[in-house]
């Protein structure tokens, strides 16, 4: 019986997420349900991408990842479910929320969510696949129901993937993108550790960080508490990644920058 990890953009005021549960409840009593978050900014299916690709490791294997961020409902998006050679499950919209699983992992298996028989109301409503496709499929897959009774396969080229700047190094300066904010407002990147760490920085070194037009020095440090309060700080942070942060503050505001900008570090001489 694996876990049911879920995300989704709708927050906790509205009742969606606790009708899913429950769903999945009616189906796979014994099945233990995670919410991994509900706080993704509304209809941001790239910062889904993002979360998701952190955290799903973290989870043993046979666990189904739930993501709905779905602002295609009802539309001819398909609803599809991937198994992983490494025996993980995702089940979501197919609008690009899984495109670094697609790109990282190998992929077993891939479905579209069309056998009635697995869905909660046999005539879905428009607006609520989570509820009546998503959940009941995650359910059952949490069970142990085989994938390919939840529907048709398909190839990994009919899905749709989101575009994204993947890192890279150009005369000296490591590029790459913002991916989203968390919550205090530091600047999560996709700049992997292992590029970062061919600068061979040491702790208190200035980084020129470049953001549009924007220009800041950062210091290099293993935590945020290492600079005063106010000053930037970079470092990896615990999901191997480069992280902008102000010390106390919110870089997002204080920078006035937008998820899917480019950024530039070049060590200070």
């Amino acid at each position: 019986m694996g876990f049911i990890a879920f995300s989704s953009d709708w927050g906790l005021k509205s009742y969606y997420v606790g009708v899913c549960k429950a769903i999945m409840k009616r189906i796979s009593p014994s099945s233990p349900i995670i919410d991994l978050t509900h706080e993704i900014e509304p209809f941001n299916a790239k910062e889904a991408m993002h979360i998701l690709y952190r955290a799903f490791n973290h989870f043993p294997p046979q666990t189904v990842f739930l993501v709905v961020v779905d602002y295609g409902v009802g539309t001819e998006r398909k609803a599809i479910a991937l198994e992983t050679e490494s025996h993980y499950f995702f089940v979501g919209p197919d609008n690009g929320i899984f495109t670094l699983i697609i790109e990282e992992e190998k992929i077993k298996s891939i479905v579209e969510l069309n056998n009635p028989d697995f869905f909660y109301l046999s005539q879905p409503t428009a607006t609520f696949h989570g509820r009546d496709i998503f959940a009941p499929a995650s359910a059952y897959l949490s069970q142990g129901t085989p994938i390919e009774k939840l529907g048709e396969f398909l190839l990994l080229s009919d899905l749709s993937l989101l575009p994204y700047q993947k890192s890279f190094f150009s005369k000296g300066k490591l590029i790459g993108e913002i991916a989203f904010f968390d919550r205090f407002g530091n600047i999560e990147t996709n700049i992997p550790s292992h590029l970062f760490e061919q600068f061979n920085l040491k702790k208190g070194k200035e980084v020129m960080v470049e953001l549009g037009s924007k220009k800041i020095v950062s210091r290099y440090s293993s935590t945020y508490g290492e600079v005063p309060a106010g000053e930037f700080t970079i470092h990896v942070d615990s999901s191997g990644y480069v992280e902008i942060s102000e010390n106390h503050g919110n870089a997002k505001a204080c920078l006035g920058v937008e998820q899917s900008e480019l950024i530039s570090l070049e060590p200070v001489q």
